[in-house]
């Protein structure tokens, strides 16, 4: 819904700056981290011994968080961490050395309460309409759009993974452009499943 791609764009911009790597992790359930943290570490450690050794998830976070200590000017984002508790013991104590970026749904940010919290502002629904009907190439004269069509560009505005967010709507507007998939196409594909935007986290080190 634009959480993530806020937090890459950071990431590439200031990628220079992180000088020890720029690390995804998939936070979305417990075992999601565990491979997103598998595949670090594999790609952190030297030893083709150490690589192969199987780990719980305790002893995976652990290693991953002392490997990320020996290196110098780290960011980690761990991305979709809607359940706060799956990450908890994987944020560090606040330093110079590692920077931590947390994309989350939730509302309760008593985990990050030495960080800050960005809150990315939603649209109205009309709003909404017209900035999608714009940049998928439509004008934003909703007046002279088939009621039809206008109610399934309200579906994709209103999709949990839209939800007026004007840098997921543009994205998502942009797709539907690109593809020239109709809007109930679109539509249709986000409420089934299908998801255009799905996201495959991975390393940008």
């Amino acid at each position: 819904a634009g959480k993530t791609t806020t937090a890459a764009h950071y990431a590439q911009e200031q990628r220079q700056a992180y000088t020890g790597g720029v690390f995804i992790i998939n936070s979305r359930q417990s075992a999601s981290v565990y491979h997103s943290l598998l595949k670090h570490i594999a790609r952190l450690v030297i030893s083709r011994d150490a690589r192969n050794v199987v780990r719980s998830l305790q002893e995976t976070k652990d290693d991953f968080l002392d490997l990320i200590a020996e290196r110098r000017s780290v960011l980690l984002i761990y991305d979709s961490a809607d359940d706060l508790e799956v990450i908890q013991d994987l944020l560090p104590s606040p330093n110079a050395r590692v920077h931590v970026i947390v994309t989350t749904r939730c509302t309760d940010h008593r985990l990050m309460e030495e960080g800050s919290v960005i809150r990315l502002p939603s649209l109205d629904v009309d709003a909404a309409v017209r900035a999608f009907l714009s940049w998928s190439g439509k004008g934003n004269d909703t007046s002279r759009i088939d009621a039809s069509v206008l109610q399934a560009v309200k579906r994709i505005v209103n999709d949990v993974q839209v939800k007026g967010l004007p840098l997921a709507i543009r994205r998502i507007a942009t797709y539907t452009k690109e593809t020239s998939l109709k809007y109930i196409q679109v539509s249709e594909r986000l409420t089934s499943g299908k998801k255009p935007l799905r996201y495959s986290p991975q390393s940008l080190a």
